[in-house]
């Protein structure tokens, strides 16, 4: 007589593929006496402040540019929102580089 069926939400992950983010090995631990030094971290996430804007306004300049031609945001206005509400953003950062956002509203 064949088993009953198993639910999705109890079979193991057999693929590395499919194995969730945070159960697979980090980089830096596979070979700990050869780790890379950074003066700043690899990864980081934080709210944004208005020392960001410029950055910030630039990822939005391109994307705005792309899709519609023209870009409606200013630059005063991304300064004026980081300034107010900074605990409404987090940027990604890469070795001190802002590569992605979100940024929501009150």
């Amino acid at each position: 007589m064949p088993s009953p069926p198993v639910p999705m939400a109890q079979r193991a992950i057999t693929s590395p593929a499919l194995k969730p983010f945070f159960l697979k090995t980090p980089v830096g631990m596979a070979l700990p006496k050869r780790q890379r030094r950074h003066t700043l971290p690899a990864s980081e996430f934080r709210n944004l402040t208005p020392q960001d804007a410029i950055s910030v306004f630039e990822i939005e300049r391109e994307a705005f540019v792309s899709v519609s031609g023209e870009c409606p945001l200013t630059l005063e206005k991304v300064l004026s929102f980081l300034d107010q509400c900074p605990e409404l953003s987090l940027g990604w950062f890469e070795e001190g580089q802002l590569v992605a956002f979100i940024i929501g509203s009150g």
